[in-house]
Order: C-alpha cells, then structure tokens, then sequence
C-alpha cells in the first residue's frame, strides 16, 4: 500500500512538472519566461522533496520544452534557459552522462560552428559558463569522456569569439577541461593550440594572460609538434609591456620544466622562457622568476643526485674571484643550463644580431644569465658567441652594450686567457671594429689580475698600439679603445722591463691627437696623470720620460710629406705641446724632426701649427731647459736652420703668419740669450746677426702688425747680443734707428709703442764713433722725430718719448739743451720740456 502512494506521489509530481512546461508553448513571451522561473521553484529542495529516479523522470518528460529555450527567438528567453539549465544541472542533477547527451548538441549548435549562430554576446558568454559549469562538476568523472570532443569544439570555435570576455572565459575553459579530463586531454590538446594562439596578440592584457595559462595547460599534454609550434609565440610574449604578461610566462615555462614528461628533451627550448623573468624590469616579477627557477634547479639536482654527487660534495664553495654582487645559482640551475648551452647559443647569437631593439635587449641579457650559469663550460661555445657580442656592441642602444660588457666580464671570469685569446686576437689583427674593442675590454676587465700576465697585456697592448688599429678617428672607436686602454693599465703589475707602459702611451698620445669632436670632453690631456698613476709612474713627466723618445723616434718617418692632417703630425704636434720636462731628453730627435717638417718645402699650414706649439714650449719650459747643455745648441739649430729661413719674404696670408710665428719664436731664443751664451764664436755670430738685422728690418715693414711689433723686439734683443759679445757697430745702428722711427708713425698703437719702449734700449751704449760730428745730422734728426712725438694725446706715449729724450741727452747734453729752446714755442708740452731740461742740466752740472 504505501509502494503505490509513493508511486502515486511521483506520478503527481511529473504530471505537474509537465503541467508548468505547458507554459513554454505560449506566444507570449512573458509567459515563457515566467514559466522558466516556475519551473526553478517547482525544483526546488525547499518547495519539494524529489529523488534522483524522480529528476531523471522529470527531466526525460520535460527536457524537449525547456531545451527548447535554448533555440528561442527572443534573447530574454534564452538567457532565462541558461540560468535554468545552469542550475538544473548545478543544482539538482545526479551525475549521469544522459543529461549531457541532450545538452551539449545544443551548445554546440549556438556556440560551436564554424557560422555564427547566437548573435548575441551575452548569450554566447552564458552558454560558455554553462560549459564550465558542467565541466566542473563533472571533473575527473567517466561521465564526461564522451563530451570532450564537444567541448573542444566548442571552446576551440569560443577561443576566436570577437568578444574578450567571452576569449578570455574560454581560454580558462582550457585549463577546467585538462584537469577535468587529464588522462584523455592529451588526445585533443593539440587542436586548441592554433585557436588560443590567436588570443596572444589581443589588446587586452587579461585575455593574453589567460591565453598564455591556456597553453601552459595544452603543452603539458601536448606531443613534441605542440611544444615547438607553442615555444616561439611565448617567447614573443617576453617582449610585452605588461608585467603580469611576461609573469604568466615564467610561470608556464617553470611549470613545464618542474614537471613536463618529456622536458629533458626540451630543456633547451623552455630555459631561455624563464631565465629571461630573471632580468625582468619589475621586481616582483624577477622575484618570482628566481624562486620559480631555484625550485627547478634543486629539483633537476634532485633527480640527477648520482650524477652530481662529486660536485655536490666538492664543489660546494664559489669559484676564487666570485663577483660579491652576485649570487651563484645553484647547482641544479648551472648543471642544466651547462648541459644545454651548446643548444642556446647557436640561437641566442641569432637573436643577438636580430633588427629588432627590444628582441637584441632581451637576448644581451639572456646572455650575461647564461655566462653566469654556464661558467667555464662556456669556452667550447665561443666561436660562436663571440661574433654575435660583437654585432651588438656597436649598438646604438646603451642597455644592449652594457649587457654585453657585463657578459665578457663574467666570460672573462671564468674563461682562462689563453682560451679566448686564441679566437680574439686573430679577429684584432684582421682590424677591429668598436665593438671588437668592447668585448676585448671586457673580457680583460673580467679576467682576475692574478689569471693574466704581464706578457698577455703587452701582447695585447702592442697589437693595439699599431697605427692601423690605434689611428682611427671614429668616434665610438676611440672610446672603446681607451676603456682597453684602462682595462690592460688596471691589470699591469709594475715592471720597469714592460713596453705596455710605451704601447699604452702611444695610444693614449694618438687619442688625444686624433680625438673627434664629440669626445673632446672624455679625451683630455688629463689622461696622461691617470695612465701614469695606473701603472706606477709619480705622474705625467716621468711617464713621458720613460716613453716619449721612442714614440718620437716611430714618427720620425718623412715628416717632410706630413701634412695637418696626418697622423704623425698631429701626434707629434701633441706630444710638443705636452712634453712637460722630458723635452730636455728629448732634444735630439725633436731637432731632427723640426728641422724636416719646417724646411720651406713643406706644407705651409703644417709650418704654421709647428711654429705656434714651438712658441708654447718656449713660453712653457725655456726658463727651465737654459741649464741643460744640449739645449744651446738645439737653440742655435732652430736659429740658423729654421728661424732664420722661414724670415724670408713670400706672398699670401699664410706665408705672413709663418714669417710671424717664426719671428715669435726667434724673440724668445733670443730672450733665452740672455741666460745662456749661444754663438760663442764671434765668426758665426756676427755674419748671423748681420742676416737677421736685414731680414728682421724688412720684416718691420710687413703687413701683419704683429710681425712689425715682433721685429722690433727682436732687433732690440740682437742689439743686447752684440754689445755683449762686442760686435755692435755703427754701421748696424745706422741701418736699425731709422726703421725704428719710422715706426712711431705706424697705424697700429701696439707697435709704436713697442717702437718707442725699444728706442731708449737701442739709444743705450750706441757706438762711441756716433758722437762725433759726422753724425750731427743723425743726431738731430733723431731728436727732432722724437720731439715731434713728445706732444702725443696719449701721455704714455709723452712718458716714453721723455725716457729716450733722457737717454739721448747723455749722449749730448749741448744739443739736447739748443733743440729744447728751438721746440719751446713750438710745443705745448711744456712741462715735458721742462722735465728734459732739468734732466739734462743735472747731467752738465755732474759732469
């Protein structure tokens, strides 16, 4: 009896079950959806109490209505479906694969063709959470095996949706369905790979992110076809501007190489994935990058503990010269990654040279990981990566360079010289390009003190000391070569038998010579003290003590056809303006090569360079050579064999500016007589003098006012000479006072000045013979001149005619006293009259 009540209270429920669906087969619309929700709370545990057999009943009599809302023409009414078949099937359902059998073909119908179906956005999102809700409860169930086709159909065709929600729900419908299905996943995974590759390039970040975990979950079941096709789009994805994109990243390539079943097969495909968040630009990023691959390290050392076992239990304490900055991986993470770096650098010196910037900046950084990781047994990978490190020294991008530099540091750290010697200074001798110079810099710097000889860095110094590497006038290259330079110096143990102190002075020398204009404020002269006290000097002159001879002796080769330009000429050019007091030692080979640039055959511009840091040496270090005894007769050398030739008359501008630096520096040897006796025999001397009076008279008339003003300084000196070596006679005062006279009326006040402060010095100790009556007329013609210039606007033109006037008077009181009357009334100077005569009165009365 109660068996048929129980029947009879089931029966009742299914007929009123049916009941309520007859509101499905309205036309009004309201009703439909009012029916869906009737339905709901008919279903309900709280309004009634059904069994499992009873749903299935319920469903098997209904499911032909409700389903049917899926299909209906009105939007409304078929979000309000989905919300009861969601529920349906979350709530009230038992497990059993019967329901499924009719709902996945509608799904599939709307949202899994090829044709768009549903037309609504919203309704295609509902349909794909329907999805997952079914997936997710029926996780790990034999239930579910027969739908997965269907749901990779489904999710493959959502994948593609134009709607980013709708592409990032599916991409998550990815993961629910490998581990819902992990064992049968496999049979399919590949297929969704193509379509989720579609969501990387999304303009949402949360779509690529979640397309990203997408194909984490694929590779993990997929064969070797799917991680190849899936390895180069997650590699691109390296390069996102979103940190949470590159995050998700390390993330899949850690969970691969923790847990892959085939990952040793492509351990060198997925490291270069992770080893890249090591260097990410955010911290957290990078943080979890290095705890991600520390756990894959210790894992892989785990697995391979017999393997390891030696280095594990000998090995434990960081290489002598460890950088301190750094932490050493562990041994895991150098063990893999040595074991897979012949794999790795093949392609990362491809990418290294790649046209893309961010691709070249990523791979130098990958680099200076690898060097780190891979220590020594990176040597046998050299030749391949070091034409790569040279590509992208030179390039424009600072990051890439320092990336680089930092890698043959640590290259250098761990490589023994004599290894990468071999491969790079062959590539030196063929000519080097900066980027050569980069690396080579590097790997020195890089290389502990103690691990480089001293034989090393002269080889390495002399090679690049020599004039075709070393006399490049690029810009980026002189700077790589001078951070060679600092490099070979930083790692030089003093030793007074080295020729790196000369090859590295040659270089720096040829620097500072050669210099372009954008490095005129790294490449100074102040270069010179820091290589000097690199290696071990007490400063600049003593470092050109002990070099510049024999740079000096390598540029004496046909300096006659040097011309502004030329290397040579420009180094020595530099070395004389920076010869400090090694000039004296110097002396020799100086002279010899003045002697071949300044002859009158050579380039004319040149001569005029040569004359002018000849005027600076004077200037800088002639008081200070007068004691040396060769300095007299390199003196007189320049003198005779260039000074004095060089005076000579020739058209055009840049002749007249020679006959002026010339005549400047004859002023100063002639100035330096006065402290040191040249010429000491009379029989050269005074034939000398006798031809510089005749060209220094005619140089008095030259354009240039400055040669005129030089001149007269000049002759004022050889004046000086001849009193003091007794060969001053009247005829060369004869020839020298007029032109002197003559130059109080030059339009150029410094001349005129310079004219009259020389009067009262040529006036002084004039030959004894002049005073006779004779030369009355000399005389007065030279007072009268003078007199003449006393009434000057200037007063200290009227001071320096009353400074001659006085010494003039000595010579002849009489006539001084008779010209003062005659230009009394004549003058209006009258008080510089009266200064004279007082002057001269006093003479007569001492007298």
């Amino acid at each position: 009896m109660v068996q048929e009540i129980d029947e009879n209270d089931s029966q009742a429920k299914i007929t009123r079950a049916k009941k309520i669906c007859e509101g499905f087969q309205s036309q009004s619309l309201q009703t439909r959806k009012q029916t869906y929700i009737d339905f709901q709370q008919f279903i309900k545990p709280e309004n009634i109490e059904l069994s499992d057999q009873e749903l299935r009943v319920i469903f098997s009599e209904t499911h032909i209505y409700f389903l049917h809302g899926l299909r209906d023409k009105s939007e409304a009414i078929r979000e309000q479906a989905i919300k009861f078949v969601t529920y349906l099937i979350d709530e009230r359902l038992p497990l059993h694969d019967f329901y499924l059998t009719y709902i996945f073909p509608i799904i599939v119908e709307r949202i899994g063709t090829v044709e768009l179906i549903e037309d609504s956005e919203e309704i295609r999102l509902q349909m794909l959470q329907l999805l997952n809700s079914i997936i997710i409860k029926y996780t790990n169930t034999e239930q579910l095996k027969p739908f997965l086709n269907d749901s990779v159909i489904i999710i493959a065709e959502c994948v593609k949706d134009k709607y980013p929600l709708i592409k990032e729900l599916s991409c998550q419908s990815v993961v629910l369905l490998s581990k819902a299905l992990p064992r049968e996943f496999h049979l399919q995974a590949e297929t969704l790979l193509d379509p989720v590759l579609t969501c990387f390039s999304h303009r949402q970040y949360k779509v690529r992110v979640e397309a990203i975990k997408a194909v984490g979950e694929i590779v993990m079941h997929s064969s070797y076809k799917g991680v190849d096709k899936a390895m180069v789009p997650m590699a691109e994805k390296l390069f996102d501007q979103i940190p949470a994109v590159r995050q998700a990243v390390a993330q899949q390539a850690a969970r691969w190489l923790l847990n892959h079943r085939d990952r040793y097969s492509y351990f060198h495909k997925m490291l270069p994935l992770l080893l890249t968040g090591l260097n990410d630009e955010v911290k957290t990023t990078r943080d979890e990058a290095n705890q991600l691959w520390e756990s894959v390290g210790l894992k892989y050392q785990t697995e391979n503990e017999k393997d390891l076992k030696d280095k594990m239990d000998y090995l434990s304490d960081p290489p002598k010269n460890y950088p301190t900055h750094l932490k050493r991986p562990n041994l895991g993470c150098r063990v893999l990654v040595q074991r897979n770096i012949s794999k790795l650098a093949t392609a990362l010196s491809n990418e290294l040279m790649s046209w893309q910037d961010d691709v070249k900046v990523r791979c130098s950084q990958l680099l200076c990981t690898f060097a780190l990781h891979a220590e020594a047994d990176l040597t046998f990978n050299l030749q391949s990566l070091l034409p790569a490190m040279y590509s992208a020294a030179k390039d424009d991008n600072k990051v890439v360079v320092q990336n680089i530099v930092q890698a043959g540091q640590i290259i250098g750290l761990f490589v023994s010289y004599k290894t990468w010697s071999k491969i790079v200074l062959p590539v030196l001798e063929d000519g080097p390009h900066a980027g050569h110079l980069t690396v080579v810099s590097a790997l020195i710097e890089g290389t502990p003190k103690g691990n480089i000889s001293n034989e090393a860095l002269e080889a390495i110094s002399k090679l690049l000391a020599e004039d075709y590497i070393c006399c490049s006038r690029k810009s980026k290259f002189q700077i790589e070569l001078l951070s060679c330079v600092r490099s070979l110096s930083k790692k030089f143990d003093s030793n007074p038998e080295s020729t790196i102190s000369y090859n590295l002075f040659k270089i720096v020398t040829t620097l500072i010579s050669l210099r372009s204009c954008d490095n005129s404020d790294i490449i100074t002269e102040k270069l010179y003290e820091e290589l000097a006290h690199s290696l071990g000097f007490t400063g600049k002159a003593d470092l050109m003590i002990s070099s510049a001879n024999k740079l000096f002796n390598h540029l004496n080769n046909n300096p006659k056809l040097w011309t502004p330009i030329s290397e040579n000429a420009c180094i020595f050019l530099t070395l004389m303006s920076e010869i400090d007091l090694a000039l004296g030692v110097n002396l020799d080979i100086i002279g010899v090569i003045l002697s071949e640039v300044l002859d009158n055959q050579t380039d004319a511009e040149l001569r005029l360079k040569v004359f002018h840091s000849l005027t600076i040496v004077f200037e800088k270090y002639g008081g200070v050579l007068v004691n040396d005894e060769h300095f007299v007769g390199f003196l007189e050398k320049l003198i005779t064999d260039i000074f004095v030739p060089s005076l000579v008359w020739h058209p055009g501008s840049t002749a007249e500016a020679i006959r002026t630096m010339s005549a400047t520096c004859l002023r100063y040897a002639l100035m330096l007589n006065e402290r040191i006796e040249l010429f000491s025999s009379t029989k050269v001397l005074e034939p000398l003098l006798q031809k510089l009076l005749l060209l220094l008279l005619s140089l008095m008339e030259d354009a240039s006012c400055t040669s005129r003003k030089v001149a007269i300084e000049c002759v004022t000196l050889i004046k000086n000479i001849s009193v003091r070596n007794n060969v001053w006679c009247l005829d060369d005062f004869i020839r020298i006072y007029p032109a002197m006279l003559q130059r109080l009326d030059d339009p150029i006040e410094k001349v005129r000045l310079a004219a009259l402060k020389s009067l009262s010095k040529i006036f002084t100790d004039v030959p004894s013979n002049f005073l006779e009556v004779t030369y009355k007329t000399h005389r007065e013609l030279i007072v009268d001149t003078l007199m003449t210039h006393f009434d000057d606007d200037d007063e200290l033109v009227q001071n320096l005619v009353l400074e001659t006037l006085k010494v003039l008077a000595k010579i002849n009181t009489s006539e001084m006293l008779r010209k003062i009357e005659i230009y009394r009334p004549l003058l209006t100077n009258q008080e510089g009259l009266n200064q004279i005569e007082s002057f001269t009165q006093s003479i007569v009365c001492d007298s």
